[in-house]
């Protein structure tokens, strides 16, 4: 039996002259987005309302091909840590909606909730007081904020459980009345000399009523808050006898982050 020895296959590639080329590698800009939300919230259009975008900002960094970052940009636009922390709640997304349609400013809105209750709906109704809610706010002056709210813009029924004191338990409802109360502290403030009001400005007016709300915006920051308020509602609030408006100020604004200059009313 003849055996045949199999041969390796090769092919050989001629190499034409006697120099080679080297090219040297292009560096290569890219751009990298930095700062964009940690988390994406899916958003439901809601019956009988407009069309509303979230206020959204977007950095974009410019990074040469040594990895050297060559520059920064920052897209317009408005995103607070508050409400960054609204967001984060199932309902974030309706209730800036909601206070939008009301012309206030959901930024604002969101550092009162992040105040009132870390932007979560806590049920704090008892015997002696009917303030609930992720807004903090009592049966009588929901309702009749809520009122006010649907008689400016009755469209809003349509995106809220209910118009009853039941619905109050719905932060998303229960935005709508909290818009419209720091809707009319900033109408009150600006009749008081305050012309673009702000959401710690408004702040007094929201935790103290409409006549201490003025007087303690408008008051010099060494005056003490128990000129104002009585002492057993200072207590409740965490107040000393001793404590100054402008320290007050100071905690509140620390509370709110960056929210705490943003205007009440939209532009």
């Amino acid at each position: 039996m003849l055996v045949r020895k199999r041969r390796s296959a090769w092919k050989v590639w001629p190499v034409l002259g006697s120099s080679f080329f080297i090219y040297p590698a292009l560096a290569q800009t890219v751009n990298v987005p930095a700062g964009l939300p940690p988390t994406v919230n899916a958003t439901y259009q809601e019956v009988g309302m407009g069309g509303w975008t979230p206020p959204t900002s977007s950095t974009t960094q410019q990074i040469s091909g040594s990895g050297s970052v060559v520059s920064t940009t920052t897209s317009n636009g408005s995103r607070t840590d508050a409400l960054q922390s609204m967001y984060s709640q199932s309902w974030g997304y309706a209730a800036a909606q909601n206070a939008s349609a009301l012309g206030v400013n959901p930024d604002a809105l969101a550092a009162t909730c992040v105040v009132e209750s870390g932007c979560r709906n806590v049920y704090t109704a008892n015997g002696n007081s009917s303030i609930t809610g992720a807004f903090q706010m009592s049966n009588g002056t929901y309702n009749e904020a809520l009122q006010k709210a649907l008689a400016s813009n009755p469209s809003l029924a349509s995106s809220i459980t209910n118009t009853g004191v039941s619905g109050q338990q719905d932060p998303a409802t229960q935005a709508v009345a909290a818009a419209q109360y720091l809707k009319d502290a900033a109408t009150s403030l600006q009749n008081a000399g305050i012309s673009n009001p702000t959401a710690l400005d408004t702040r007094a007016y929201y935790n103290f009523g409409p006549q201490r709300g003025a007087q303690i915006a408008t008051a010099n920051d060494s005056a003490l808050m128990s000129s104002y308020v009585p002492s057993n509602q200072l207590a409740s609030n965490g107040i000393s006898s001793g404590e100054t408006v402008g320290q007050w100020k100071s905690s509140i604004a620390a509370k709110m982050g960056s929210a705490a200059s943003s205007p009440i009313l939209s532009s």
